[in-house]
């Protein structure tokens, strides 16, 4: 199989991963002013609840199966046991998964008023099952993978607007939410015939795969402890109001953290083929991924905790103004989940080594329950975001030390540590003093804030010799002489 460029897979991924964002960005602001906090916070607690599901469904195979894939796609006969064996599991552990969200469904009192809304949001399950995704991760098709995706977003849009008109279309909403994320995993399974074959009869060797599959699950279920049931106890404890205060905070969130993660994600089949034929370039490429995560998360923290009363204003409205502050305290999950996930994904999971994932999130999930218990019940909203954030740091943390069991020396992935905080220090003075020129209207603040606050980051990088920043710029001198001598 030939070797496909990273950086067209990265950019193929951002690409991805941006149109995935433009949905929400787009539609959000429409959203929340149509449905409300209320009906907002409805749909989200009952995606929150079938997520338990999707992950038992899910089992850790496409973690597994991606990085398996990856090593093996150079021989066609060994790829094709591989995704066969690894479907197997994956479909009857969704057929089991969908056996116990009926019973829970029909058995569970509380689940009564969300009957129809989570019998929509659970078709998901099957989209991503019969999907495959993790294998056209894994053999790097990321142009086909992108353009799906950008039809089903457009069409996802166009159905949004038609049929939620009013507060009580929130069942339509979450119908459409659905076709947004993996409508397109339908086409999937029928294209992957071109990849995979699925006739001939072959001796299935499932056993083998149930140990690394059961790890990376447990881990799953652990991280699912804290990052869905602060959404599940928000909805039980204080109501679908607050609920939608703090998953409308939590979402703009996620956005960042979706732009940041996806080029290191493209890079998780390459370390793995790298972790077991060149330490060299698995060590270079990991360096180089941990800078370009710093250079990014750090200024974005640090524009959001400023700018969090307009970006919730002009993507939520006024109504959603108790969402401010759960803003204010969740924005640094962005930089401790971001780096939780480069440590598992571009060292623990390439190296094997995916225990290492799985002990912190486990300390941090009984740790995020019970401040959860504490805090919920007297802070609402806010409780959840403080108690996420410290659980995400703890996560983060554990995974540092931990690292450096994997690598030798992990002080070179921050030698520039310095140079990101310096320059995101200089943009929050700059935009300071621009908000006391600039006026108060929230879409032109915005429209200045993040074009000013990038112009005068870059500045600042540039000046201070950033390595990485230096690259970008001369990358784009490159594209832009190319460009006028085709002229």
């Amino acid at each position: 199989m030939a070797q496909k460029s990273l950086k067209k897979n990265a950019i193929l991924n951002i690409c991805k991963t941006t149109a995935g964002l433009l949905f929400p960005l787009v539609t959000f602001p429409y959203v929340s002013r149509v449905l409300g906090p209320e009906n907002v916070g409805k749909v989200n607690y009952a995606s929150s609840i079938v997520q338990y599901f999707a992950i038992f469904a899910a089992l850790g195979t496409a973690t597994y199966g991606m990085r398996e894939a990856a090593k093996v796609r150079d021989d066609a006969q060994k790829l094709n046991q591989l995704v066969k064996e690894v479907f197997v599991i994956n479909l009857l552990s969704t057929l089991a998964s969908y056996a116990l969200f009926f019973m829970a469904v029909f058995l569970v009192p509380n689940f009564a008023g969300y009957r129809i809304l989570l019998l929509v949001s659970c078709t998901s399950i099957l989209f991503t099952t019969l999907g495959m995704d993790w294998v056209y991760n894994a053999l790097e098709e990321y142009a086909y993978i992108t353009v799906r995706s950008l039809f089903f977003q457009f069409v996802s849009l166009v159905l949004l607007f038609i049929f939620v008109r009013n507060r009580n279309d929130y069942i339509q909403y979450a119908a459409v939410t659905v076709i947004s994320s993996v409508g397109s995993n339908v086409l999937n399974f029928i294209h992957l015939r071109k990849k995979i074959s699925f006739r001939g009869k072959s001796r299935m060797e499932l056993k083998k795969h149930l140990k690394p599959v059961f790890i990376l699950f447990a881990t799953a279920v652990a991280i699912s402890l804290y990052t869905i049931l602060d959404t599940t106890m928000l909805g039980f404890i204080s109501g679908d109001e607050e609920t939608g205060y703090y998953s409308s905070a939590i979402k703009l969130n996620r956005i960042v953290i979706s732009v940041i993660t996806a080029v290191g994600f493209v890079l998780r089949p390459r370390l793995s083929k790298y972790a077991e034929t060149d330490k060299s370039a698995f060590d270079s490429l990991v360096r180089d991924t941990a800078n370009i995560y710093q250079l990014l998360c750090i200024p974005a923290v640090s524009a959001l905790l400023f700018l969090s009363g307009p970006v919730i204003l002009l993507f939520c409205g006024r109504e959603y103004a108790a969402a401010v502050p759960v803003m204010r305290i969740i924005t640094p999950v962005i930089l401790f989940i971001a780096f939780g996930q480069f440590f598992t994904d571009q060292i623990f999971i390439p190296t094997r080594n995916d225990t290492y994932s799985f002990y912190p999130v486990l300390i941090a999930a009984a740790l995020n329950v019970c401040m959860n218990a504490v805090l919920i019940p007297r802070y609402g909203a806010m409780g959840a975001a403080l108690a996420t954030v410290i659980a995400e740091a703890v996560v983060c943390f554990v995974k540092l030390v931990l690292c450096t069991r994997v690598m030798k020396n992990v002080l070179p992935l921050f030698n520039r540590l310095w140079q990101y905080v310096l320059s995101s220090l200089v943009m929050v003075t700059a935009l300071l003093l621009l908000r006391k020129f600039a006026g108060n209207g929230t879409v032109s603040l915005l429209m200045l804030s993040v074009i000013a606050g990038a112009a005068v980051y870059a500045l600042c990088l540039c000046v201070i010799r950033n390595e990485y920043a230096l690259r970008i710029v001369r990358a784009m001198a490159v594209r832009t002489k190319g460009a006028n001598y085709g002229k």
